[in-house]
C-alpha cells in the first residue's frame, strides 16, 4: 500500500465514523426527549467551545483541508499562543484551566457562535451533549457557592449523565471508542498513532508539511513537531 493510498484510508474511516456518531447521537437524543429528558445543545450555545478540543491526527487534516485562508491564520494565532502559555506547565489540570481561562473560544467558531467547520468536527466535539442549560457548560464551579454546586449535581440525571459532570456518558463513551478505533487504524496503516490539541494538528498540517511528514514515519513526524515547537506532552502523544 502506498502512503498516500493509506491517508485516504485514514481519512475515509473517519468520515465513517463522524456519520455513524452523528446517527446515534440524533436517535439517542430522540429517545431521550420523547421519555421526557431535556437536551440543551444547539446552533449559538458555544459555551463548550471554550473547552481544549483534543481528537486524532486523521481529523485534523481533515479539518485542515476545509479552511480558508482567514480561518488558517485564526488557528495559527491560537497555536502560537497557546504554545507561549504552556511554557513550564507540565500537569494536565493546569493546562485545561488555563486553557479555558486564557484562550477564549475555538479559533473555528464564526462571529454568529456556529461551528466554521460543523461536517467535519471532531468525534470530540460531536459527543459532547448537554443535559443542563449552556450557561453550566461555561460555569468556572470553582467560584460558586457550596450551595450552588450542591444544587447543580442534585439537578443531574445520575442515569444518563458521566457523573458529576451534565455531559451525557454514553455519547462521549462511543466518541471515544471511535477514537481508539481511529487510533489502532492510523497504527496498522502508518506504524504509530498521534493524538492532541486540534488547532495544534491543524496548524501543524497547514503551515508545516505535517502530514508528509507522518506518512514518513514516527521519527519525521516527531521530528516535524519538534521543529515547529510544539513537543509538548500535554498538547501532542505520539504512540
Amino acid at each position: 500500500m502506498t502512503a498516500e493510498k493509506a491517508m485516504g484510508d485514514l481519512l475515509d474511516m473517519v468520515k465513517q465514523q463522524q456519520v455513524f456518531l452523528e446517527m446515534f447521537v440524533r436517535s439517542w437524543v430522540d429517545d431521550y426527549r420523547s421519555s421526557g429528558g431535556a437536551i440543551f445543545c444547539g446552533k449559538g450555545c458555544r459555551n463548550c467551545c471554550s473547552l481544549a478540543v483534543h481528537t486524532g491526527f486523521a481529523e485534523a487534516l481533515a479539518v485542515a483541508r476545509q479552511l480558508d485562508e482567514t480561518q488558517g491564520r485564526a488557528v495559527e494565532s491560537y497555536a502560537m499562543k497557546l504554545r507561549e502559555l504552556l511554557k513550564g506547565v507540565t500537569e494536565l489540570p493546569e493546562y485545561l484551566r488555563l486553557h479555558r481561562q486564557t484562550m477564549g473560544f475555538c479559533p473555528l467558531l464564526t462571529d454568529a457562535g456556529a461551528c466554521g467547520v460543523y461536517p467535519v468536527r471532531p468525534l470530540s466535539c460531536r459527543s459532547l451533549i448537554s443535559t443542563r442549560e449552556s450557561v453550566w457548560c461555561g460555569a468556572d464551579f470553582s467560584q460558586l457557592s457550596q450551595a450552588e454546586r450542591e444544587a447543580f449535581v442534585a439537578a443531574l440525571d445520575r442515569k444518563v449523565v458521566a457523573f458529576p459532570s451534565h455531559y451525557v456518558a454514553v455519547l462521549q463513551e462511543s466518541g471515544k471508542e471511535l477514537e481508539e478505533a481511529g487510533a489502532k487504524n492510523m497504527r496498522e496503516l502508518l506504524g504509530f498513532s498521534l493524538y492532541g490539541n486540534l488547532g495544534v494538528l491543524v496548524h501543524l498540517c497547514r503551515s508545516h508539511g505535517f502530514a508528509e511528514a507522518c506518512l514518513e514515519g514516527k521519527s519525521s513526524a516527531a521530528g516535524c513537531i519538534a521543529g515547529a515547537g510544539f513537543d509538548h506532552p500535554l498538547l501532542l502523544t505520539l504512540t
